[in-house]
């Protein structure tokens, strides 16, 4: 019988002999169902969900109409029980058996057998925003992230995140571990990441959770409307300077404006939902100079990076390869960073 049921405002949970408490609430049946899936992924850029509700079909439809478990680190219930299960945005959801939120608020809580068995139960997964460095913080080496790698490897279902949650989901993560170094600025923007892209603030990670197709590959969210094209060009280039298996010619990226998101099926052809753009980039020249304490000098002829731009639809727009890193229904751009005055480099598209 389907019903509506908070799970406790607290569900007190016993793990080795310590009592953990984690908020979680489901929507829906309670009991576990299995059903045939698909694996998809979808990194959404941030703002409304209703925007991109045709990326939520693609997930939605990859779910068999199974469980969907929601995961938050952002200290609160949320409203995606409601928007999914009784789709009060009427998108014309795919019917599922139930939608359960869960509160993460500690590394405890990512290690919870109660939870880990609730995520590896789950038909579809989707990691809300908020802070991504407590999603790392919190993930990394945790049996959370384990069960995540199951779902996405293994029992093949579809995952997405938004903002914090798109960014968890890279496989080459930006942290947000640190503010900007510049005063007077909370986020780290374009000016800080390529006036000194190998700054503590720059700090990327590899080690929580890598989705098919996204082993090189670095995000960045709320792109267009924060201007975020020279950062994440200098997350490239940091994420180079880092790893020894990282080049400038394997190097990639994937970003999405706000109410956009990029939607990735099992053979990794993606495409783009929403009223925004998703931008897909490949490092396309070398790195002229990357080093400590200096600017980020990436010109390439002014042909440094290659970036594919599409803009998305309600529908989903474009086709693009994730295998060969090629698409079709969007246009072609040069980004490059000019770093020749140090004092003053200058992002640019050609």
């Amino acid at each position: 019988m389907k019903m509506q049921k908070m799970l406790g405002s607290v569900l007190a949970l016993m793990i080795s002999g310590q009592a953990l408490a984690v908020q979680i609430w489901t929507t829906g049946n309670t009991a576990n169902v299995s059903r045939t899936t698909q694996f998809g992924l979808c990194l959404a850029g941030g703002g409304s969900d209703d925007e991109w509700s045709g990326g939520w079909k693609h997930m939605l439809s990859r779910s068999g109409g199974g469980d969907v478990v929601v995961i938050r680190a952002d200290g609160r219930r949320g409203g995606y029980e409601s928007f999914i299960y009784s789709d009060d945005g009427n998108h014309g959801f795919q019917t599922v058996d139930s939608v359960t939120t869960i509160l993460i608020e500690s590394a405890s809580d990512a290690n919870s057998t109660q939870v880990e068995t609730l995520v590896r139960d789950a038909e579809m997964l989707f990691f809300a925003g908020g802070d991504q460095w407590l999603y790392i913080n919190w993930f990394r080496n945790s049996k959370l992230a384990s069960a995540v790698s199951y779902l996405m490897t293994t029992k093949k279902v579809p995952v997405g995140g938004t903002s914090a949650g798109m960014a968890l989901l890279a496989g080459i993560d930006y942290t947000a571990r640190y503010l900007s170094p510049s005063p007077n600025k909370d986020l780290v923007d374009t000016a800080d990441v390529i006036n000194d892209p190998t700054g503590n603030f720059v700090d990327l990670d590899r080690s929580v959770i890598t989705p098919p197709f996204m082993s090189q590959v670095v995000t960045d969210t709320h792109f267009s409307e924060r201007d975020r094209e020279g950062r994440l060009v200098g997350f490239m280039a940091r994420a180079d300077y880092n790893w020894s298996d990282i080049s400038y010619s394997n190097i990639k990226a994937i970003a999405s404006d706000e109410g956009t998101a990029v939607c990735i099926d099992n053979a990794g052809y993606a495409k783009v939902y929403g009223y925004g753009y998703g931008f897909f980039l490949k490092g396309n020249k070398p790195i002229e100079r990357i080093q400590s304490g200096k600017s980020l000098d990436w010109y390439g002829g002014r042909q440094a990076v290659k970036a594919y731009v599409v803009r998305g639809s309600l529908g989903g727009a474009g086709s693009f390869n994730m295998n060969n890193w090629t698409g079709t229904g969007g246009s072609t751009e040069y980004w490059w960073v000019d770093g020749y005055n140090e004092r003053r480099p200058r992002f640019g598209i050609n």
